[in-house]
């Protein structure tokens, strides 16, 4: 595949800007959030991210000398440094779950990589371009979800000063929905057909993703018990209900000729996001 871009699609008044804030997990318990079902969604989430992350740097950087736009080049450059520094810190989340008694984590990184690794070698440049535009779909939908709707996550503001993991959740989620645009640049700038991510997703990402999360949150609530307590049942069901239209709307607006990853709510968002948590960034 041979393309030249015209520009990035990344608003002027957004700067995908790579930060290296640390925090400490060490006081933190598996259940962060409000309740153990959003706590292991986001721990499930956790487990997915490291090697999805490092597969968009991987794609990202095999394309990267095909892409003539300097401010998307900047913008590629810019995500690769973000997203090596989020893979790092998720890291260290996962080990930290890893000692609180949960064996089937390495054995799902296993399959991950495999799966994915088996995927990349038969898949067409059109499809391998789709991955870390899938991803970063699945990854700017659920920040957006967490900047806009804290009190279902946190049960409240979400007191990012004193929970270093809703700290560290709050940043990864300005800079996901800060570069939510280039991995589909680079796609729209060497495949044009825009509409394909569609069908990627749908037939293929849609169904992973929701497999990989829900899959690993329902082993966490299993493996401490909590679903064996007939109580819980009702409060799972209602999570599931209002956790999945998060990861299965938006599939079909790739359809639409002048689809644009932006607009102007997501910007206002954006900022106002930035503002609040500048203590954690600065």
């Amino acid at each position: 595949m041979q393309g030249k871009t015209t520009h990035s699609s990344t608003p002027a008044a957004v700067v995908i800007e790579p930060r290296r804030p640390e925090f400490d997990f060490s006081n933190v318990g598996k259940y962060w959030l409000q309740d153990p079902f959003t706590s292991h969604f986001m721990n499930a989430l956790s487990i997915v991210v490291p090697h999805s992350e490092r597969t968009v740097i991987d794609i990202v950087r095999k394309y990267a000398d095909q892409i003539s736009d300097p401010k998307l080049a900047k913008d590629m450059d810019a995500l690769i440094r973000q997203e090596g520094r989020h893979t790092l810190m998720h890291l260290r989340c996962n080990e930290m779950l890893k000692k609180c008694g949960y064996p089937a984590i390495r054995l799902f990184e296993k399959f991950q990589k495999f799966f994915v690794g088996r995927l990349r070698k038969i898949s067409p440049p059109a499809w391998e371009l789709a991955m870390p535009a899938a991803f970063e779909h699945f990854t700017s939908a659920i920040s957006r979800d967490f900047i806009l709707n804290k009190t279902f996550w946190t049960g409240g503001p979400g007191d990012a000063a004193s929970n270093s993991a809703v700290a560290f959740t709050d940043w990864h989620a300005l800079e996901e929905l800060e570069h939510q645009a280039v991995c589909f640049d680079v796609f729209a700038a060497l495949e044009k057909r825009t509409w394909l991510l569609t069908p990627a997703l749908l037939f293929l990402w849609m169904p992973a993703t929701l497999i990989s999360v829900y899959g690993m949150q329902l082993y966490f609530l299993l493996q401490d018990g909590i679903l064996l307590k007939r109580k819980n049942w009702g409060p799972y069901v209602k999570f599931l209900l209002q956790s999945l239209p998060i990861l299965t709307r938006g599939a079909f607006k790739y359809v639409k000729k002048d689809f644009q990853p932006w607009n102007e709510k997501d910007v206002e968002v954006y900022h106002l996001h930035k503002q609040r948590i500048s203590p954690i960034t600065s």
